[in-house]
């Protein structure tokens, strides 16, 4: 997977852009052009001790306490909406959107579709998969 690397230092560490898809070269091309001193490499460094996130007590930690009613909070938040202004456009109870939000309260796929088409987003997302539930 190619990446492109800053050669300078700054206060902060160095930053690493992974770019995985059909036209890396072109994005590639185009960050050494806007930066002639970035340096290309085509495989991100493998740092000793290191582990993929998802082997991270933190991700496990953050997956164990995720429900679709996170998702929602984010969705909602992103669309720049308050739970009335959602409740509202769903014609549900904002005591229910909070609910949802905070995990007191499962919604059904009914619900999680009327969520879904308010805020533009798949079904899937407010939907806990089959697997993942105890």
């Amino acid at each position: 997977m190619p990446v492109a690397e800053k050669a300078r230092r700054t206060k902060n560490s160095r930053k690493l852009i992974s770019v995985s898809s059909k036209d890396a070269s072109e994005i590639l091309a185009y960050a050494k052009k806007k930066d002639p001193k970035a340096h290309i490499v085509t495989e991100a460094p493998h740092f000793e001790g290191s582990i993929l996130p998802k082997n991270s007590k933190w991700y496990r930690d953050v997956k164990n306490s995720w429900h679709p009613g996170v998702t929602l909070r984010i969705r909602r938040e992103n669309a720049g909406l308050t739970q009335a202004q959602l409740a509202a456009m769903t014609d549900l109870a904002t005591s229910n959107i909070s609910a949802y939000e905070n995990g007191h309260r499962s919604m059904g796929l009914a619900v999680a579709k009327r969520l879904a088409e308010a805020l533009k987003r798949p079904v899937s997302e407010f939907v806990e998969p089959e697997s993942t539930k105890a």
